[in-house]
C-alpha cells in the first residue's frame, strides 16, 4: 500500500509537471512573439523547431561537402588568429540558431583542417560516412547514458552484438567473442585509452600471479617498479605513455628491417628478457604492432607464441590502423595468429572503417582481467546479473558513463554491409598500389620501406641529382598544390608519408 501511494504521488507529480510545462511553453511562445528574437529560447526539445533547425543544419553540411574539394585542406594561419574572433566572455543573451549557423560558416569552417578532404593524406585517414554523420544526430537526440544495462538496455545489448559482428568480420575467434561467455569487446574513445586500460590490468594480473595470497585490494598498491613491458622502437608513443600511467618500466627493443619494413623479432625479445631477468626485473607484458604509425610495419604475431607462453606475458596487439585489413583474405592468417597469441587487441573504427572519430574497439580474451581491476558500484546503481547481453561495461574500463557509439557502428555496418566495407578497404590498397607503381618508375623517388596497405613512404634516391629538391621541399610543393602530407624520418633519413584511404579520395 505504501509503494502504491508513492507511485500515485509520483504519477500525480508527473501530470502536474506536464501541465506546468505546457503552460510554460505557451507562455514562453507568447513572450517570444511579444519580445522578438531576444526572448529566452525553449529548453525542452520542440519537435517542430528541431525539424526546422535541423533542416538548416543539414543544408549547411550539404554545402560544405559540395565545395569541400575546392577549399584548402588546412588554413594558413598562426595560433590565436581564430580565437580573436570570439569575445573574452560568453554571451549573456540568446542567439538565433540561424545566426549560429552563419557563425559556423564564417568563424568555424575556415579554421578547420579538413580531415575528410580528398587531398588530406597526412597521419592516417579519419574516414567518415553518411550513416556515421547522421547517426551522431540520433545519438545526441536520444541522450542515452550507458551507465549499465538498466540505464539503456539497447545501448549495452547493441554494443555486445556489434562487437561480436566486428570480431567475426575481422577473424578474431573463440574467447574474443561475447558469445563465448569468457571474453568479449567494448568500445573506447581512442586506441591510446584502450592501451592504457589494458596495461593497468596487465600490472594487476602480474602481481596476482607473483603473490597468489596477496589480499585483493593490495594488488592495486603493490610496487610495480620491477615490472617490464616490451615493445619495439616502432611503437606509437601511446604505448610508453600507457606504461607510465601503470607505473611499469618500458624496454624498447630495436626493430629489424625484414621483408622491406620494420618489425620486432622474437630472438631480440628473448635476449631483452634474459637481460632484464639477470638484473632482477620481471617481464610483464608485450606490445606488438600491426600497422605501426610511421611505416605501417606489421609484427609477425604468431612468432611470439612460444616466448609469450613461456614468460606468461600479457600480449597486446595494437592494430589501430591496419586491423580492418584482417577482413580481407590476404591478411586473414594474421588475424588467426592474433586469435591464438593475443591477450587483448585494439582496432580503430575511425581510421579505415568509415565510422568517424571517435571510435575505437578493444577485445580481451578474458573479461575477468578487466573486471578484476575496474569493478565498482554503489547503492544508487540498479542491481542486475552479468549475462552475455548485460555486461557491466562500467566494470570493463575507467569511465562510468558511456556514449551510445554502438548505434553509429551498427548503422555503418548495416548501411554498407561487410562486402561494402571490404570493397572500401580494397580500394585504398589499390590506390596505394597505383602510387607505389608510379614511384618505382620515377627517376628521383623510391620507397623508403615496403608497405602493403594504404600508406606509401617515399624518399629521394641516393643516386638522384638533387638540384635543390629535398623531401621537405617536395612536401611544401605538394601542400602548395593543395595536398596535405607531412615528412617524417626513417633510420635518420627524411621521408614523406602519403596516407591514402580517405572516403573522399578518388
Amino acid at each position: 500500500a505504501s509503494a502504491a501511494a508513492v507511485c500515485a504521488c509520483l504519477s500525480a507529480g508527473c501530470r502536474r509537471t506536464a501541465l506546468l510545462t505546457r503552460h510554460a511553453s505557451a507562455h514562453a511562445s507568447q513572450r517570444a512573439a511579444d519580445e522578438g528574437p531576444q526572448a529566452s529560447p525553449e529548453y525542452h526539445v520542440d519537435p517542430d523547431l528541431l525539424k526546422e533547425l535541423g533542416h538548416g543544419t543539414l543544408e549547411l553540411l550539404g554545402r560544405h561537402f559540395e565545395t569541400l574539394s575546392e577549399v584548402k585542406v588546412q588554413p594558413d594561419v598562426q595560433p590565436g588568429e581564430f580565437a580573436k574572433r570570439f569575445p573574452s566572455e560568453p554571451p549573456t543573451g540568446p542567439t538565433e540558431f540561424a545566426k549560429l549557423l552563419e557563425k559556423v560558416e564564417k568563424d568555424i569552417l575556415p579554421g578547420i583542417t579538413h580531415w575528410q578532404h580528398p587531398r588530406f593524406m597526412a597521419y592516417y585517414p579519419s574516414s567518415s560516412s553518411v550513416p556515421a554523420i547522421l547517426s551522431e544526430t540520433v545519438i545526441s537526440a536520444l541522450g542515452a547514458v550507458g551507465l549499465q544495462w538498466s540505464a539503456s538496455p539497447i545501448a549495452t545489448e547493441l554494443e555486445v552484438v556489434v562487437m561480436d559482428w566486428l570480431a567475426t568480420l575481422l577473424g578474431l575467434e573463440g574467447d574474443f567473442l561475447h558469445s563465448s561467455g569468457r571474453g568479449g569487446g567494448l568500445m573506447q574513445n581512442t586506441a591510446g585509452e584502450a592501451i592504457a586500460n589494458v596495461m593497468v590490468c596487465a600490472r594487476v594480473r602480474k602481481h596476482r600471479q607473483l603473490q597468489p595470497d596477496l589480499p585483493w585490494e593490495e594488488a592495486f598498491y603493490a610496487d610495480s617498479s620491477k615490472l617490464v613491458v616490451y615493445m619495439s622502437d616502432q611503437t606509437h608513443f601511446s604505448g610508453p605513455k600507457a606504461c607510465r600511467l601503470a607505473g611499469m618500466r618500458v624496454h624498447v627493443v630495436p626493430a629489424r628491417r625484414v621483408d622491406g619494413n620494420f618489425r620486432l623479432c622474437s630472438a631480440d625479445l628473448e635476449a631483452a628478457i634474459a637481460e632484464d631477468r639477470a638484473a632482477g626485473l620481471v617481464p610483464c607484458a608485450l606490445q606488438l604492432n600491426y600497422g605501426s604509425t610511421n611505416t605501417c610495419g606489421l609484427d609477425s604475431i604468431g612468432e611470439f607464441s612460444d616466448v609469450a607462453s613461456r614468460e606468461d606475458l600479457w600480449v597486446h596487439v595494437d592494430a589501430a590502423y591496419a586491423g580492418p585489413a584482417w577482413s580481407l583474405p590476404a591478411f586473414r592468417a594474421d588475424a588467426e595468429a592474433a586469435s591464438r597469441v593475443a591477450t587483448s587487441v585494439n582496432v580503430n573504427g575511425s581510421k579505415w572503417f568509415l565510422c568517424g572519430f571517435d571510435t575505437a574497439f578493444l577485445w580481451v580474451r578474458d573479461r575477468r582481467l578487466l573486471t578484476d581491476v575496474f569493478s565498482a558500484t554503489d547503492t544508487f546503481m540498479a542491481p542486475q546479473g552479468d549475462s552475455i547481453y548485460s555486461p557491466e561495461f562500467k566494470d570493463w574500463s575507467v569511465p562510468l558513463g558511456r556514449r551510445f557509439r554502438s548505434l553509429r557502428v551498427w548503422m555503418v555496418l548495416e548501411y554498407f554491409g561487410t562486402n561494402g566495407l571490404r570493397a572500401f578497404l580494397q580500394r585504398a590498397v589499390d590506390q596505394a598500389d597505383w602510387l607505389r607503381a608510379r614511384v618505382e618508375e620515377h627517376p628521383l623517388l623510391e620507397q623508403a620501406v615496403e608497405t602493403k596497405l594504404g600508406l606509401v613512404v617515399l624518399k629521394m634516391k641516393d643516386s638522384a641529382p638533387l638540384d635543390g629538391v629535398t623531401v621537405q621541399s617536395l612536401a611544401e610543393h605538394l601542400q602548395t598544390s593543395g595536398f596535405l602530407v607531412y615528412p617524417s624520418q626513417v633510420e635518420g633519413s627524411p621521408v614523406l608519408r602519403v596516407a591514402l584511404g580517405g572516403s573522399s579520395t578518388q
